[in-house]
């Protein structure tokens, strides 16, 4: 079985010590084994541009170490997604080299699961696992939050997580998990093997509701912390400049991806009366460029004073729900660093807001003004404009029929397909680069 290893680990540890005695248990029963050590690749932060699916379909444009990555991962039989933990989710250097798996699917929407999800490019992925080192704060939420992204990340990817372990399991137990599958194929495995939850992929999480943030006395500032991989030019600070707009106080705003100012960013939140932060949806969770934010802001940890904290995430799925999962990851964050949590703005259907016409955003926009208003006279997020911001929240079953018919429709692909036509790659658009 050819197994891929993408180590996340940012720098040489304990955690290396773990891997390199998993890769001789894994050979040692015959498998082949590629490990990844990402620290040591020429790797870039993706920057939402989407060349990768309207100018050289399936392969990323900035031609970094992403190209030996996806190339690896989509001929595995199994891809072992390895990284500590900070500051409560797999490092930021993980999470950039998983950014750049977009390539590997499309554009195109389908239904899945009753949900929107993208369209598979390739005819078969890689069964995954994901292992993990914990922090001296990991608790057993902090395990779940992870396992529950993880899981919807693999469903992104046409595949299932099989396992979401920490390296306190022993590594034969690893072998033996990602091994099952072959040898149930060949009917090898005992049947105390083939019985049992343990062996099986893990199931899909179920739906989560939205949380409800906390109220404080209305603060005269915000500190804006855009997440966008394009800068001022995503949909992003659009939303959090409405938001801002309806706060009406003095606000400021500053870009992640400037990630050599990252230092001047963490002194902003320290000092920042309140802080949102916002970002588009990458792979279920944040951009490695926001992750690679809250790992900077590890210092402030349970620091007194921290100001209080909420979130605007935006995705180009319709439905909330999406969102909701990454959602109890910044709750969770915002208890780490100490900071009262506010909430989350969630909105669906984000990524085009940038290039619609005025009349296609009205609506939005007064929502965001109205939320920012009430937030500056009543010092939280009005939760029905809330959920009129994030609606729809899931589609009704019955309406599944109806979008899988309309999916089928040119209309449905015309934002990509526009682009692919603009860019020469249309008849492109459903190429494999990476079949071997």
């Amino acid at each position: 079985m050819k197994i891929t290893i993408l180590n996340g680990n940012p720098a040489p540890a304990a955690f290396d010590v773990y891997l390199a005695q998993l890769t001789s248990a894994l050979k040692s029963e015959g498998h082949t084994i590629t490990q990844l050590n990402l620290r040591d690749m020429p790797l870039r932060y993706c920057i939402g541009c989407w060349g990768c699916w309207v100018k050289t379909p399936g392969e990323c444009t900035s031609r970094d170490a992403s190209l030996e990555i996806d190339r690896a991962v989509i001929n595995s039989d199994f891809v072992l997604w390895a990284a500590p933990l900070k500051m409560g989710f797999p490092s930021a250097l993980l999470k950039m080299a998983m950014d750049k798996h977009l390539p590997l699917i499309h554009p195109y929407m389908v239904v899945d699961h009753g949900e929107a999800h993208h369209r598979k490019r390739y005819a078969r992925y890689p069964r995954l696992g994901l292992l993990v080192e914990k922090e001296p704060s990991t608790d057993e939420r902090d395990l779940q939050i992870v396992s529950d992204i993880y899981r919807r990340t693999a469903l992104n990817f046409k595949t299932r997580l099989e396992f979401s372990l920490t390296t306190d399991a022993p590594t034969a137990d690893l072998v033996r998990r990602i091994a099952a599958r072959t040898l149930r194929q060949a009917h090898t495995v005992p049947v105390s093997f083939r019985e049992g939850n343990s062996l099986r992929p893990l199931p899909l999480p179920g739906p989560l509701p939205a949380i409800q943030g906390t109220a404080i006395t209305p603060p005269a500032s915000l500190t804006l912390f855009n997440g966008s991989p394009r800068g001022a030019r995503g949909n992003t600070p659009i939303m959090l400049g409405e938001f801002a707009k309806g706060f009406g106080g003095e606000t400021e705003m500053h870009h992640l991806i400037q990630v050599k100012q990252t230092g001047r960013f963490v002194q902003a939140f320290a000092e920042a009366e309140c802080a949102w932060i916002g970002f588009p949806l990458y792979t279920d969770a944040m951009p490695g460029v926001v992750k690679h934010f809250f790992e900077a802001l590890e210092p402030l940890a349970g620091r007194k004073n921290n100001p209080p904290v909420g979130f605007l995430v935006q995705s180009g799925f319709p439905e909330g729900l999406h969102s909701r999962y990454v959602e109890r990851y910044l709750e969770k964050l915002a208890a780490r660093l100490g900071s009262p949590y506010l909430g989350t703005i969630v909105k669906g259907n984000g990524e085009g807001i940038r290039v619609m016409p005025p009349e296609m955003t009205r609506g939005l926009f007064e929502n965001l003004q109205a939320l920012g208003a009430g937030f500056a006279r009543e010092g939280r997020l009005d939760p029905e404009v809330l959920a009129r911001i994030a609606s729809p929240e899931r589609y009704p079953a019955y309406l599944g029929p109806v979008y899988q018919v309309f999916l089928r429709l040119p209309i449905a692909h015309s934002y990509f397909d526009n682009m692919l036509k603009k860019n020469d790659a249309y008849e492109q658009r459903f190429a494999h680069p990476f079949v071997e």
